[in-house]
C-alpha cells in the first residue's frame, strides 16, 4: 500500500469516529498526477446528491504533459461506495452533526482509494488540551 496523499489537520481539528475506504472515479491526466503526489486534500470534505457521495474541494494538479484531457483540479469527484454504506453514512452525520473527511488517498492493489472518516469538529479548548498532552508526552519521552 502506497499512501498518495494524507490530510494533516485531521487529527488537530476532528476527532475522527469511523473510517471508511472508497473507490475514487478520476480521470486519466488525474491518475498520473497522483502518482507523483501533486494533490492536496486538507480543506476537502463529501456532500451527499441522489444517493451518491461526491468529494469537494479535492485539489489534483494538471498533469504537467497532460494535453487537451486535463481536467479541473477542484472538480467533484464521484466516491465508489456501497449504496448501504452511503444510506448509513449519511444517516449517522445528519444524526450527530459529524463531518465526512478524506483521511489519505492510496493505492491498494493497484487501483486508487480513498479513506473517509466521520469526524466531529474539536472546540479552541479541545485542541489546546491535546496540543498540551502531545507535549507533556513529548518532553516524558525526552527524559527517558
Amino acid at each position: 500500500m502506497k499512501v498518495l496523499l494524507v490530510n494533516k489537520k485531521i487529527n488537530l481539528n476532528y476527532s475522527v469516529s469511523d473510517i471508511y475506504e472508497s473507490g475514487l472515479s478520476l480521470k486519466g491526466t488525474e491518475v498520473k498526477s497522483l502518482v507523483k503526489s501533486n494533490g492536496n486534500i486538507d480543506e476537502a470534505f463529501v456532500v451527499f446528491a441522489k444517493q451518491e457521495a461526491y468529494v469537494i474541494n479535492m485539489y489534483i494538479a494538471t498533469f504537467e504533459q497532460g494535453n487537451i484531457n486535463n481536467v479541473d483540479p477542484y472538480r467533484r469527484r464521484k466516491l465508489l461506495l456501497h449504496k448501504n454504506e452511503i444510506i448509513k453514512m449519511e444517516f449517522q452525520s445528519k444524526k450527530e452533526r459529524l463531518a465526512i473527511i478524506p483521511t489519505k488517498v492510496f493505492f491498494k492493489n493497484g487501483v486508487i482509494k480513498l479513506n473517509i472518516a466521520l469526524a466531529k469538529s474539536k472546540k479552541a479548548h479541545d485542541k489546546r488540551d491535546d496540543i498540551k498532552k502531545r507535549d507533556a508526552a513529548r518532553e516524558s519521552r525526552r527524559y527517558i
